[in-house]
């Protein structure tokens, strides 16, 4: 576990440490955040999108207690592939 500042906010993050992308991308979800409009964030498979939306919006809805509610909608790969 790693632990490190984007702006003013204290992201704990589940692994030793983040790549740099990951921490742009936190970057940029934060001041999306701070404007409280839309973000669209588009990054490629395998590349810890789950794991740095999830470490990052929940440190900024602690640290933040006027934060708006979390929505998360994900589609999974069973729900994509039928069963039947």
């Amino acid at each position: 576990m790693s632990t490190f500042f984007i702006d003013d906010i204290e992201v704990c993050f589940p692994f030793p440490q983040a790549y740099p992308e990951q921490i742009e991308y936190m970057t940029q979800l934060k001041l999306s955040l701070d404007a409280g409009g839309p973000c669209v964030l588009e990054m490629p498979s395998g590349t810890g999108k789950t794991v740095l939306f999830v470490s990052l919006i929940l440190a900024y809805m602690s640290q933040r207690k006027n934060a708006c509610p979390l929505i998360y909608c994900t589609r999974t790969i069973p729900k994509m592939n039928p069963w039947y």
